[in-house]
Protein backbone atom coordinates (compact mmCIF):
# COMPACT_ATOMS: atom_id res chain seq x y z
CA UNK A 1 0.00 0.00 0.00
CA UNK A 2 1.40 3.35 -1.05
CA UNK A 3 0.61 6.27 1.26
CA UNK A 4 0.79 9.99 0.48
CA UNK A 5 2.57 12.71 2.44
CA UNK A 6 1.84 16.43 2.31
CA UNK A 7 4.87 18.63 3.00
CA UNK A 8 4.44 22.05 4.63
CA UNK A 9 6.76 24.89 5.52
CA UNK A 10 6.53 28.67 5.83
CA UNK A 11 8.32 30.99 3.42
CA UNK A 12 9.87 29.41 0.33
CA UNK A 13 13.51 29.53 1.43
CA UNK A 14 16.03 28.71 -1.29
CA UNK A 15 18.40 25.74 -1.31
CA UNK A 16 21.28 28.08 -0.40
CA UNK A 17 19.97 28.12 3.20
CA UNK A 18 20.25 25.24 5.65
CA UNK A 19 16.51 24.80 6.16
CA UNK A 20 15.83 25.33 2.48
CA UNK A 21 18.40 22.71 1.51
CA UNK A 22 16.88 20.21 3.95
CA UNK A 23 13.38 20.87 2.60
CA UNK A 24 14.40 20.31 -1.02
CA UNK A 25 16.18 17.12 0.00
CA UNK A 26 12.90 15.76 1.34
CA UNK A 27 11.11 16.73 -1.84
CA UNK A 28 13.84 15.05 -3.87
CA UNK A 29 13.80 11.66 -2.11
CA UNK A 30 10.00 11.54 -2.31
CA UNK A 31 9.92 12.48 -6.00
CA UNK A 32 12.62 9.90 -6.76
CA UNK A 33 10.53 7.22 -4.99
CA UNK A 34 13.34 6.51 -2.53
CA UNK A 35 10.91 6.48 0.42
CA UNK A 36 9.44 2.98 0.28
CA UNK A 37 5.60 2.92 0.12
CA UNK A 38 5.35 6.73 0.27
CA UNK A 39 4.77 9.37 -2.38
CA UNK A 40 4.50 13.16 -2.41
CA UNK A 41 0.94 14.51 -2.23
CA UNK A 42 1.88 18.19 -2.48
CA UNK A 43 3.74 21.12 -0.93
CA UNK A 44 2.26 23.97 1.11
CA UNK A 45 4.40 27.12 1.29
CA UNK A 46 4.19 30.83 0.62
CA UNK A 47 6.42 33.45 -1.04
CA UNK A 48 8.82 35.30 1.25
CA UNK A 49 7.53 38.72 2.29
CA UNK A 50 9.53 41.88 2.98
CA UNK A 51 7.14 43.82 5.22
CA UNK A 52 7.56 42.81 8.87
CA UNK A 53 3.87 43.28 9.75
CA UNK A 54 2.82 41.23 6.71
CA UNK A 55 5.27 38.52 7.70
CA UNK A 56 3.94 38.30 11.25
CA UNK A 57 0.27 38.32 10.15
CA UNK A 58 0.97 35.69 7.52
CA UNK A 59 3.03 33.56 9.95
CA UNK A 60 0.60 33.59 12.86
CA UNK A 61 -2.76 33.79 11.13
CA UNK A 62 -3.00 33.37 7.37
CA UNK A 63 -0.61 30.49 6.68
CA UNK A 64 -1.68 28.31 9.65
CA UNK A 65 -5.26 28.58 8.37
CA UNK A 66 -4.15 27.62 4.87
CA UNK A 67 -2.31 24.55 6.21
CA UNK A 68 -5.29 23.52 8.34
CA UNK A 69 -7.75 23.91 5.44
CA UNK A 70 -5.58 22.08 2.91
CA UNK A 71 -4.97 19.27 5.39
CA UNK A 72 -8.68 18.85 6.06
CA UNK A 73 -9.57 18.60 2.38
CA UNK A 74 -6.51 16.62 1.27
CA UNK A 75 -6.52 12.90 0.62
CA UNK A 76 -2.99 12.70 2.06
CA UNK A 77 -2.25 10.21 4.82
CA UNK A 78 0.33 12.34 6.62
CA UNK A 79 1.32 15.99 7.09
CA UNK A 80 5.07 16.63 7.42
CA UNK A 81 6.23 20.08 8.54
CA UNK A 82 9.83 20.25 7.41
CA UNK A 83 11.43 22.33 10.17
CA UNK A 84 10.81 23.18 13.81
CA UNK A 85 10.66 26.92 13.10
CA UNK A 86 7.27 26.22 11.47
CA UNK A 87 5.94 23.95 14.23
CA UNK A 88 3.16 26.46 14.93
CA UNK A 89 1.62 25.16 11.69
CA UNK A 90 0.69 21.85 13.33
CA UNK A 91 -3.14 21.96 13.12
CA UNK A 92 -5.19 21.48 16.26
CA UNK A 93 -7.19 18.25 16.09
CA UNK A 94 -5.65 17.29 12.77
CA UNK A 95 -7.54 14.55 10.92
CA UNK A 96 -4.24 12.97 9.83
CA UNK A 97 -0.99 12.35 11.77
CA UNK A 98 1.52 15.20 11.80
CA UNK A 99 5.33 14.94 11.72
CA UNK A 100 7.77 17.79 12.39
CA UNK A 101 11.47 17.62 11.54
CA UNK A 102 13.56 19.10 14.33
CA UNK A 103 16.90 20.31 13.02
CA UNK A 104 17.94 21.89 16.32
CA UNK A 105 16.45 23.51 19.39
CA UNK A 106 18.92 26.40 19.66
CA UNK A 107 16.27 29.10 19.64
CA UNK A 108 13.48 27.15 21.27
CA UNK A 109 15.72 26.03 24.14
CA UNK A 110 18.77 28.38 24.18
CA UNK A 111 21.77 27.72 26.38
CA UNK A 112 25.25 28.94 27.21
CA UNK A 113 28.49 26.99 26.76
CA UNK A 114 31.58 27.93 28.78
CA UNK A 115 35.01 27.21 27.26
CA UNK A 116 38.14 28.56 28.98
CA UNK A 117 36.05 31.13 30.87
CA UNK A 118 34.55 32.29 27.57
CA UNK A 119 30.75 32.11 27.56
CA UNK A 120 29.24 31.26 24.16
CA UNK A 121 25.55 31.86 23.53
CA UNK A 122 23.80 29.12 21.58
CA UNK A 123 20.45 30.41 20.37
CA UNK A 124 18.47 33.46 21.41
CA UNK A 125 19.05 33.80 25.14
CA UNK A 126 17.26 37.17 25.32
CA UNK A 127 14.49 37.20 22.69
CA UNK A 128 12.16 40.17 22.45
CA UNK A 129 8.48 39.92 23.42
CA UNK A 130 7.33 39.11 19.88
CA UNK A 131 9.86 36.31 19.56
CA UNK A 132 8.97 34.96 23.02
CA UNK A 133 5.35 34.72 21.93
CA UNK A 134 6.46 33.04 18.71
CA UNK A 135 8.61 30.50 20.57
CA UNK A 136 5.69 29.58 22.82
CA UNK A 137 3.62 28.88 19.70
CA UNK A 138 6.42 26.68 18.36
CA UNK A 139 6.58 24.70 21.62
CA UNK A 140 2.82 24.20 21.55
CA UNK A 141 3.00 23.00 17.96
CA UNK A 142 5.75 20.50 18.77
CA UNK A 143 3.60 19.21 21.65
CA UNK A 144 0.69 18.64 19.25
CA UNK A 145 2.77 16.72 16.69
CA UNK A 146 2.48 12.93 16.57
CA UNK A 147 6.14 12.33 15.69
CA UNK A 148 9.30 14.44 15.93
CA UNK A 149 11.96 13.47 13.39
CA UNK A 150 15.46 14.46 14.55
CA UNK A 151 18.49 14.89 12.29
CA UNK A 152 21.06 13.84 14.91
CA UNK A 153 21.25 11.81 18.09
CA UNK A 154 22.17 14.91 20.10
CA UNK A 155 19.04 16.70 18.88
CA UNK A 156 16.99 13.59 19.56
CA UNK A 157 18.25 13.38 23.13
CA UNK A 158 17.33 17.01 23.71
CA UNK A 159 13.88 16.47 22.19
CA UNK A 160 13.30 13.47 24.45
CA UNK A 161 14.22 15.58 27.47
CA UNK A 162 11.89 18.45 26.55
CA UNK A 163 9.06 16.31 25.15
CA UNK A 164 9.41 13.05 27.11
CA UNK A 165 6.16 11.43 25.95
CA UNK A 166 6.61 12.16 22.27
CA UNK A 167 7.51 9.62 19.58
CA UNK A 168 10.87 10.38 17.97
CA UNK A 169 12.90 9.02 15.05
CA UNK A 170 16.44 9.61 13.79
CA UNK A 171 16.62 10.60 10.12
CA UNK A 172 19.92 12.23 9.20
CA UNK A 173 20.17 14.66 6.31
CA UNK A 174 21.17 13.31 2.92
CA UNK A 175 24.19 14.38 0.90
CA UNK A 176 24.28 13.82 -2.86
CA UNK A 177 27.96 12.87 -3.07
CA UNK A 178 28.06 13.04 -6.87
CA UNK A 179 27.05 16.72 -6.65
CA UNK A 180 30.23 17.51 -4.67
CA UNK A 181 32.65 14.84 -5.90
CA UNK A 182 35.40 16.19 -8.24
CA UNK A 183 35.23 12.97 -10.24
CA UNK A 184 31.54 13.28 -11.11
CA UNK A 185 31.01 17.06 -11.00
CA UNK A 186 34.39 18.80 -11.39
CA UNK A 187 34.51 22.58 -10.96
CA UNK A 188 37.38 24.72 -12.19
CA UNK A 189 39.36 26.88 -9.79
CA UNK A 190 38.57 29.74 -12.19
CA UNK A 191 35.14 29.90 -10.53
CA UNK A 192 36.87 31.09 -7.35
CA UNK A 193 39.64 33.12 -9.00
CA UNK A 194 38.74 36.14 -6.83
CA UNK A 195 40.40 34.46 -3.87
CA UNK A 196 42.09 31.26 -5.08
CA UNK A 197 45.88 31.39 -5.25
CA UNK A 198 47.69 28.25 -6.43
CA UNK A 199 50.83 29.50 -4.65
CA UNK A 200 49.12 29.33 -1.25
CA UNK A 201 47.47 26.64 0.85
CA UNK A 202 43.72 27.26 0.73
CA UNK A 203 41.94 26.78 4.06
CA UNK A 204 38.24 27.61 4.22
CA UNK A 205 35.57 28.12 6.84
CA UNK A 206 31.88 27.95 5.98
CA UNK A 207 29.22 29.48 8.20
CA UNK A 208 27.83 32.62 9.75
CA UNK A 209 29.26 34.93 12.40
CA UNK A 210 27.17 33.32 15.14
CA UNK A 211 29.22 32.99 18.36
CA UNK A 212 28.85 29.18 18.36
CA UNK A 213 30.73 29.04 15.04
CA UNK A 214 33.84 30.40 16.86
CA UNK A 215 35.45 32.37 14.05
CA UNK A 216 37.46 34.14 16.77
CA UNK A 217 39.23 30.83 17.40
CA UNK A 218 40.07 30.65 13.68
CA UNK A 219 41.87 33.99 14.00
CA UNK A 220 43.76 32.74 17.06
CA UNK A 221 44.82 29.61 15.15
CA UNK A 222 46.22 31.63 12.24
CA UNK A 223 48.02 34.02 14.61
CA UNK A 224 49.58 31.02 16.38
CA UNK A 225 51.09 29.53 13.23
CA UNK A 226 54.79 29.64 12.48
CA UNK A 227 55.29 32.90 10.48
CA UNK A 228 56.66 31.02 7.47
CA UNK A 229 53.58 28.79 7.45
CA UNK A 230 51.20 31.69 8.01
CA UNK A 231 52.54 33.53 4.95
CA UNK A 232 51.58 30.55 2.78
CA UNK A 233 48.06 30.12 4.18
CA UNK A 234 45.13 31.54 2.25
CA UNK A 235 42.24 31.65 4.74
CA UNK A 236 38.80 32.32 3.23
CA UNK A 237 35.70 32.70 5.42
CA UNK A 238 32.72 31.72 3.29
CA UNK A 239 29.32 32.86 4.48
CA UNK A 240 30.71 35.35 7.00
CA UNK A 241 33.12 37.42 4.87
CA UNK A 242 32.14 36.43 1.33
CA UNK A 243 29.08 34.98 -0.39
CA UNK A 244 29.29 32.31 -3.06
CA UNK A 245 26.84 30.67 -5.41
CA UNK A 246 26.43 26.89 -5.48
CA UNK A 247 29.05 26.21 -8.16
CA UNK A 248 31.58 28.43 -6.38
CA UNK A 249 30.94 26.60 -3.11
CA UNK A 250 31.50 23.24 -4.82
CA UNK A 251 34.72 24.58 -6.36
CA UNK A 252 35.87 25.78 -2.94
CA UNK A 253 35.41 22.34 -1.40
CA UNK A 254 37.11 20.69 -4.37
CA UNK A 255 40.21 22.92 -4.30
CA UNK A 256 40.67 23.67 -0.59
CA UNK A 257 43.20 21.66 1.38
CA UNK A 258 40.90 21.61 4.39
CA UNK A 259 37.69 22.92 5.88
CA UNK A 260 38.21 24.44 9.33
CA UNK A 261 35.04 23.94 11.38
CA UNK A 262 35.45 24.82 15.09
CA UNK A 263 31.74 25.19 15.86
CA UNK A 264 30.76 24.05 19.36
CA UNK A 265 27.16 23.15 18.53
CA UNK A 266 25.34 22.09 15.37
CA UNK A 267 22.01 20.49 14.63
CA UNK A 268 23.75 18.49 11.90
CA UNK A 269 26.52 20.43 10.18
CA UNK A 270 26.13 20.52 6.39
CA UNK A 271 29.57 22.03 5.53
CA UNK A 272 31.71 19.19 6.95
CA UNK A 273 29.53 16.56 5.26
CA UNK A 274 29.67 18.40 1.93
CA UNK A 275 33.41 18.97 2.23
CA UNK A 276 34.01 15.28 2.89
CA UNK A 277 31.82 14.43 -0.12
CA UNK A 278 34.20 16.58 -2.16
CA UNK A 279 37.17 14.62 -0.80
CA UNK A 280 38.29 17.60 1.27
CA UNK A 281 39.80 17.06 4.71
CA UNK A 282 37.91 18.49 7.68
CA UNK A 283 39.32 19.82 10.94
CA UNK A 284 36.36 20.05 13.30
CA UNK A 285 35.74 20.40 17.00
CA UNK A 286 34.74 17.25 18.84
CA UNK A 287 31.27 18.54 19.70
CA UNK A 288 27.64 17.88 18.84
CA UNK A 289 26.31 16.99 16.43
CA UNK A 290 28.81 16.99 13.58
CA UNK A 291 31.01 14.64 15.58
CA UNK A 292 28.38 11.99 14.86
CA UNK A 293 29.26 12.02 11.16
CA UNK A 294 32.93 13.05 11.03
CA UNK A 295 35.56 10.31 11.50
CA UNK A 296 37.45 10.56 14.79
CA UNK A 297 40.81 11.32 13.18
CA UNK A 298 39.45 14.66 11.94
CA UNK A 299 38.06 15.78 15.30
CA UNK A 300 40.02 18.11 17.58
CA UNK A 301 39.59 19.07 21.26
CA UNK A 302 37.28 22.04 21.67
CA UNK A 303 39.58 23.89 24.07
CA UNK A 304 43.14 23.02 22.94
CA UNK A 305 44.42 25.78 20.66
CA UNK A 306 47.78 24.05 20.18
CA UNK A 307 46.07 20.98 18.70
CA UNK A 308 44.40 23.18 16.05
CA UNK A 309 47.64 24.97 15.22
CA UNK A 310 49.48 21.66 14.86
CA UNK A 311 46.73 20.28 12.61
CA UNK A 312 46.89 23.29 10.26
CA UNK A 313 50.70 23.06 10.12
CA UNK A 314 50.38 19.38 9.19
CA UNK A 315 47.91 20.28 6.40
CA UNK A 316 50.34 22.94 5.19
CA UNK A 317 53.26 20.49 5.22
CA UNK A 318 51.31 17.99 3.10
CA UNK A 319 50.31 20.79 0.70
CA UNK A 320 53.92 21.92 0.35
CA UNK A 321 55.09 18.40 -0.48
CA UNK A 322 52.40 18.20 -3.18
CA UNK A 323 52.76 21.79 -4.41
CA UNK A 324 52.17 22.23 -8.11
CA UNK A 325 49.99 19.13 -8.36
CA UNK A 326 46.24 18.80 -8.17
CA UNK A 327 44.90 18.26 -4.69
CA UNK A 328 44.41 14.59 -3.97
CA UNK A 329 40.80 13.60 -3.47
CA UNK A 330 40.36 11.78 -0.18
CA UNK A 331 38.41 8.78 -1.44
CA UNK A 332 38.00 7.43 2.08
CA UNK A 333 35.98 10.52 3.03
CA UNK A 334 33.78 10.49 -0.07
CA UNK A 335 32.97 6.82 0.53
CA UNK A 336 32.27 7.53 4.21
CA UNK A 337 29.60 10.06 3.23
CA UNK A 338 28.19 7.72 0.60
CA UNK A 339 27.76 4.98 3.18
CA UNK A 340 26.26 7.13 5.91
CA UNK A 341 24.33 9.94 4.22
CA UNK A 342 23.26 8.80 0.77
CA UNK A 343 19.78 9.72 -0.54
CA UNK A 344 18.93 6.00 -0.49
CA UNK A 345 19.85 5.71 3.20
CA UNK A 346 17.83 8.85 3.89
CA UNK A 347 14.81 7.37 2.11
CA UNK A 348 14.98 4.13 4.09
CA UNK A 349 15.18 5.99 7.42
CA UNK A 350 12.34 8.32 6.45
CA UNK A 351 10.09 5.43 5.41
CA UNK A 352 10.69 3.70 8.75
CA UNK A 353 9.91 6.91 10.61
CA UNK A 354 6.62 7.52 8.76
CA UNK A 355 5.60 3.89 9.27
CA UNK A 356 5.88 4.33 13.05
CA UNK A 357 2.59 6.20 12.93
CA UNK A 358 0.74 3.37 11.18
CA UNK A 359 1.89 0.39 13.16
CA UNK A 360 -0.89 -1.87 14.39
Amino acid sequence: MVRRVLLARGGALGSNTGLGRAHFSLVSVLEKTLVRDWTLAGIIEHPLKDNILSRIWNRWRVHPNVVKEKTEFSTADLLHITDQEQAHLVPKNSKIPVVVTVHDLFHINPRKITIDNDVINVGENNPNLVRKFDINKLKSGLSRADLLICISESTRNEVKRLFPNKKTALVRHQIDVDHWDPEFNPKSSELISDFYDSEKCLIITVGSNEPRKRLDLVNDIILGLDPEVSREINLVNIGSDIRLDEDQLIASFQHAEALLFPSVSEGFGYPPAEAMAAGCKVLASDSAAHNEIIPNEYLLPVDELRAWIDAIETIHSEWKMNKGKERRVNLKLTQHVRNLLSPAAHGVALSKAYDLLFEE
